[in-house]
């Protein structure tokens, strides 16, 4: 016996129900009975939140929409023969169902038939290709044919074809073999190759700079993560606040030029953010900004930080894929006044750098920067300097979200070409080395364990490393680095003895930190850290410790952090304990 039925009927009432029913944590009075863990839970993921019921009448009404429900999910899992008997009780008052799932149904070989003409036998086998969810023998699931039909379409818009689309679906359930046919109707259309980039409206950006975010030849196939890679470059300058692409209709050429639809951001944004430490104070930073201000998603930003220990105050102009896509110019100038345990500086600055964009998996940035910085709090050595210096940093980078990384690594080197005159001249290179490493355990990464390690050292080039200017030098302690210590406290004291600039030639840090995500949006942490500071490689085994346990709460954007740090070498400080409070991960 045949039976002809609509595969994706099914999951379409399923998915129904599902937009109705309450999130999968709901809790549903109805008693499963005759399923599995599995099948048990993917029923009550449709099952609404309901109250006890007090009646029969009402244990009778919820337990047929639960059968229907139940019913529903089982079709649409390949269980055409399941049965599902609700009952109820009077004492106590439940509702109950009954479940024989019968045999699963299996998928035969599926069918692909295209309407128009067909695509070239490349993208043609593609797309047979990408209908393995249903291959024959795979079970009967519904998710799968629509996974299945979805995956053909991209692989032929990813073969150029960019007006592919999804026509009939014809499924047949046969249940005297107990073995479901697929039969898939796409249409091709013409395949598409692109042309240039234009912005409606056409007044809010500069053609020039639209035309520079093209990432294709003119006359390349059209490649649907070309589109979306252009989206994402304009999106990330902050000067649009939703943006759409289409093509046009081909040039006499043949080719298509994409038309980017976006809407303006605001003019002006600003930002607040703050951090508190009991060794460091409350730490205030402020940013005003003005987009898009010549017209090539460009901003220019004043900023300040007010905190115990540094005050600044700074403008940037930074002009977004000037320097190629993916890569930021940005020109400004600072002031700031720095007030640490180890030295006091006053300094003036105008930079010029080249950053590569946080989402490129490889980041290569470089710039120069002039100042003119003078010390004082200090025991002896350079108390003004005049310094330009250069740098360069490879980034490599394979986590999703920076401010709670949750899986992945990131790897970056720096170098520093330095050249500082005043009290003293000295020519200098200053080169860091930092891995940190991410791997989550559980259900949904409810378990994450984070490791850093960095690494640093100075070399001097033409004089001595002793009249390196103070900031340049490596200190470890605070709550980017050993927590339980004072900010830059850990480095070689018998410097201070012997009237020398303070810090180290070298660094040493490395942290080990545990976050547990609890049910809701709070989470704990447990961390330890050590580093240390030196003029000797032979010292840089005198690691500092610190240790100590954190609360975090979910904002959506970061966690808010916590810290409660105790230092371990109490010899080295003062400090019975420390906490800090801040929005995001330590690293």
């Amino acid at each position: 016996m045949r039976n002809t039925t609509a595969l994706h009927a099914a999951l379409c009432t399923a998915l129904g129900f599902a937009t109705a029913a309450a999130p999968a944590a709901a809790r549903s009075p109805v008693i499963i009975a005759g399923a599995d863990e599995d099948m048990r839970a993917g029923i009550l993921e449709l099952l609404p939140d309901r109250d006890r019921p007090a009646t029969v009448f009402e244990a009778e009404r919820i337990g047929e929409e639960a059968a229907a429900r139940a019913n529903a999910w089982l079709r649409s899992e390949g269980y055409y023969d399941a049965t599902v008997t609700p009952t109820t009780s009077d004492n106590p008052v439940a509702a109950r169902l009954e479940i024989a799932p019968g045999v699963r149904y299996r998928f035969a070989w599926p069918t692909l038939v295209f309407d128009d003409a067909a695509p070239d036998p490349e993208a043609a086998a593609a797309a047979n290709q990408a209908l393995g969810l249903v291959s024959a023998g795979a079970p009967a699931r519904a998710p799968s044919a629509l996974g299945a039909e979805a995956a053909a379409l991209k692989a032929l818009q990813q073969r150029g074809y960019a007006d592919a689309s999804i026509g009939a679906r014809r499924v047949i359930v046969d249940h005297a073999t107990q073995l479901v046919s697929a039969e898939f109707h796409l249409s091709a259309g013409a395949k598409a190759s692109l042309g240039r980039v234009r912005a409606r409206p056409e007044t809010l950006f500069r053609a020039h700079f639209i035309a520079s975010l093209r990432n294709w030849r003119a006359g390349d196939p059209y490649k649907p993560e070309d589109l979306t890679r252009l989206r994402r470059d304009l999106s990330e300058t902050g000067a649009v606040a939703r943006i759409s692409t289409a093509l046009a209709p081909p040039d006499p050429s043949g080719q298509r030029d994409v038309i980017l639809d976006v809407e303006p951001a605001k003019r002006y944004a600003y930002e607040l953010g703050f951090g508190y430490s009991t060794t460091e104070g409350l730490g205030v930073d402020a940013q005003w900004t003005r987009r898009n201000l010549t017209g090539r998603a460009d901003s220019l930003s004043v900023q300040t930080t007010l905190g115990a220990m540094l005050k600044s105050l700074g403008v940037t102009w930074s002009l977004p894929h000037a320097a190629g896509l993916g890569h930021t110019l940005s020109l400004g100038a600072s002031l700031a006044q720095e007030d640490t345990d180890a030295y006091r500086r006053n300094g003036v600055a105008v930079f010029a750098s080249v950053d590569a964009g946080a989402r490129l998996r490889w980041g290569r940035s470089f710039g120069l920067r002039l100042t003119y910085d003078s010390y004082d709090r200090i025991a002896g050595g350079v108390s003004y300097a005049e310094v330009l210096s250069g740098y360069g940093d490879l980034r490599f980078d394979t986590t999703e979200f920076s401010l709670d990384p949750r899986s992945g690594a990131i790897l970056e080197a720096r170098i520093e070409p330095t050249l500082s005159t005043g009290d003293a001249t000295i020519a200098f290179m200053r080169a860091t080395a930092e891995g940190r490493f991410y791997q989550s355990i559980g259900g949904a990464e409810r378990l994450t364990f984070a490791e850093r390690v960095r690494l640093g050292w100075l070399e001097p080039i033409a004089g001595s490393a002793d009249d390196v200017p103070a900031d340049h030098r490596f200190y470890a302690g605070g709550g980017g680095s050993v927590r339980g210590y004072a900010y830059n406290t850990i480095y070689p004291h018998e410097r201070d003895a012997l009237a020398l600039v303070p810090g180290g030639q070298g660094l040493v840090e490395g942290s080990l930190e545990a976050r547990l995500r609890l049910n809701g949006p709070f989470g704990l942490a447990a961390f330890l850290d050590g580093g240390n500071a030196f003029d000797r490689w032979g010292d840089a085994g005198n690691l500092k410790f610190g240790a100590g346990l954190g609360l975090r709460y979910d904002l959506g954007f970061a966690p808010l952090r916590v810290d409660l740090a105790v230092p371990l070498d109490r010899h080295e400080t003062s400090n019975t304990y420390a906490l800090y409070i801040s929005v995001g991960q330590a690293f």
